[in-house]
């Protein structure tokens, strides 16, 4: 379940913006009473992934502080070395873009198991909507009668993805930038010349910033973009359209166009929102293109495809019925 390409917790920083949810969690963890399973969200790039290894390196410590794991104790050094026999890491695996049942299942006999050491049994499954319906099924009986001192990290941009019966489950951490003055910081020691305003342009999320600086993420957004301005403007057929996606993952175009969904509805309510100059202007652009309400449905329909299976299908089979289906709006 843990594998070369796993990051290692030992490495991971707390986001400066998010030490307050590290303080929460360690005040519970003193009292004893952290609960078995954590469902961390928000939105895209907010640094929940980098906050889960943290935690769980931390949580495995054997002197966890304010500060962190030691990094000096058994634990430390074992996690360093990636023989930490009470940590596990799931993610989707090279290729797909699904985790898959068998995954899920071997973790679950883990997870019963009795810990070796003084702390917890951790697990993190990253990009938990990821999960299809047999994988995230088989995850409900662990969650349900969890193993002794057993922790799971959830972690997740889309948590209305997963089925109400794992939220349900899981004590939900909605995390949002609890201190911009040091996200900022942050971004500025990272090379980023305004922090302030490369957040403002974001939304608030600071390791959005960071993926915008690279080239090839960059890319894909002003794709995604320039298809969905074609879609909304008639500047070319849906075929042509859906053909110019079909190397991309379809989770990411379904996220990338309820984005701009949710942007032009906000925009004809009038409200303000963070976003690149392309950005904008593809908004701009498109806004009129559609009434209120027929925005409300796409993005309801965009919602639907997110939660359904439809990850796991080809993107053109995806997008093909929901670009033609744009289409006749426009046209009616």
């Amino acid at each position: 379940m843990t594998n070369a390409l796993s990051p290692n917790p030992s490495q991971a920083l707390c986001p400066p913006w998010l030490a307050e949810y590290w303080w929460q969690l360690l005040y519970r963890h003193e009292k004893e009473q952290m609960p078995h399973a954590l469902l961390l969200a928000g939105v895209e790039g907010m640094g929940k992934h980098e906050f889960a290894l943290f935690a769980a390196a931390a949580l495995l410590c054997e002197q966890p502080s304010i500060k962190g794991a030691c990094g000096n104790c058994s634990a430390c050094n074992q996690l360093a070395a990636e023989a930490h026999a009470d940590y596990r890491y799931i993610a989707t695996e090279e290729g797909s873009e699904v985790i898959k049942v068998d995954a899920i299942r071997q973790l679950v006999d883990w997870l019963h198991l009795t810990a070796n050491g003084k702390s917890y049994r951790v697990a993190i499954i990253n990009d938990a909507d990821a999960m299809n319906r047999n994988s995230a099924n088989g995850l409900l009986k662990t969650l349900e009668e969890p193993g002794d001192g057993t922790i799971l990290i959830l972690v997740t941009d889309k948590p209305g993805s997963l089925p109400a019966t794992v939220r349900s489950r899981c004590q939900k951490i909605t995390m949002t930038n609890q201190d911009t003055q040091a996200a900022a910081s942050w971004l500025e020691e990272q090379g980023v010349a305004d922090g302030t305003a490369a957040l403002q342009a974001v939304g608030g999320a600071p390791y959005r910033v960071i993926r915008q600086q690279a080239g090839a993420w960059s890319d894909e957004q002003q794709l995604l973009t320039k298809a969905w301005v074609d879609l909304l403007g008639h500047r070319a057929s849906v075929g042509k359209i859906v053909d110019s996606l079909k190397d991309y993952p379809t989770s990411r175009c379904l996220a990338h166009f309820s984005q701009l969904t949710a942007m032009a509805t906000g925009q004809q309510q009038g409200r303000q929102f963070g976003a690149d100059p392309a950005t904008v202007e593809a908004i701009s652009a498109t806004v009129d293109c559609l009434q209120s309400e027929q925005w409300f449905t796409i993005y309801d329909r965009l919602q639907q495809l997110t939660r359904s299976d439809s990850a796991s299908f080809k993107t053109q089979a995806v997008l093909e019925g929901l670009f033609a289906d744009i289409r006749l709006m426009i046209q009616g």
